[in-house]
């Protein structure tokens, strides 16, 4: 018996651009230009954003604010067009013959960038491989590898039982990039596949994040032989 996952991953990048000026309950900046040149001064009691001028010790104009879900960067002027980019690193994947004793795996990775945007989900679509009229099963709940048990899922995590896949990584580090594992695919030893379930997430801006999916087969001795197929597509949703 073998499967072969075809087109196994296809990415779709959903945005909507906006110009909203950033806000909350409490506080506002009314033109979002902070940099050298810029006129703004935005104060409240908690929180304030001088105007962008060079100042000593700061002869670039440039400099940092964040907080957990908010974070500004001033220096050079640069686009404030939103970008969302998605790209897969594994266009097909064929995990081979199919065994009732041992686990078989695979994994695909891809890559996720959002620039000016609040985060990003990425959803995962598609059937379990299918041999005719019977698909896989596909783990509706999180579950352990069971040998001898038919069982279809992934996971977004560096796992040992089986031994496969890998953490996120953070491109060009975690002082810049925030993606990781969503829930239900965060859990080391732990598959699941339910087809519509956000699999990956940013909660603000971030730079590139590369994750690495973790595919497990199990079959039964009821499983029907032949070759199994299958598609999965990854939306990528900006959140603004």
């Amino acid at each position: 018996m073998k499967i072969f996952m075809i087109g196994l991953l296809v990415c779709i990048v959903s945005a909507v651009q906006v110009n909203a000026q950033g806000s909350s309950s409490n506080y506002r900046i009314d033109e979002s230009f902070i940099g050298p040149g810029g006129a703004l001064e935005s104060s409240s009691t908690n929180y304030s954003v001088d105007p962008g001028q060079q100042s000593l010790g700061n002869a670039g104009g440039v400099g940092e604010s964040t907080s957990t879900n908010y974070g500004t960067q001033s220096g050079s002027t640069t686009t404030s067009d939103p970008r969302l980019v998605c790209t897969v690193n594994s266009g097909s994947l064929n995990l081979g013959a199919l065994s009732t004793s041992v686990t078989v795996t695979g994994t695909a990775s891809f890559s996720v960038l959002n620039y000016t945007a609040y985060g990003y989900n990425v959803t995962i679509l598609g059937n379990p491989p299918n041999n005719g009229a019977h698909s896989l099963n596909a783990l509706a709940s999180n579950a352990s590898s069971a040998t001898g048990t038919e069982q279809f899922g992934i996971n977004l995590k560096d796992n040992s039982t089986p031994d496969i896949g890998a953490e996120a990584v953070q491109v060009p580090s975690g002082s810049f990039s925030f993606g990781a594992a969503a829930t239900n695919y965060n859990i080391a030893d732990s598959f699941r596949y339910v087809s519509g379930e956000t699999i990956a997430q940013a909660p603000k801006s971030s730079g590139q994040t590369d994750y690495t999916i973790s595919y497990i087969v199990n079959t039964s001795i009821d499983t029907p032989g032949g070759s199994y197929l299958g598609n999965q597509t990854l939306l990528c949703t900006g959140t603004y």
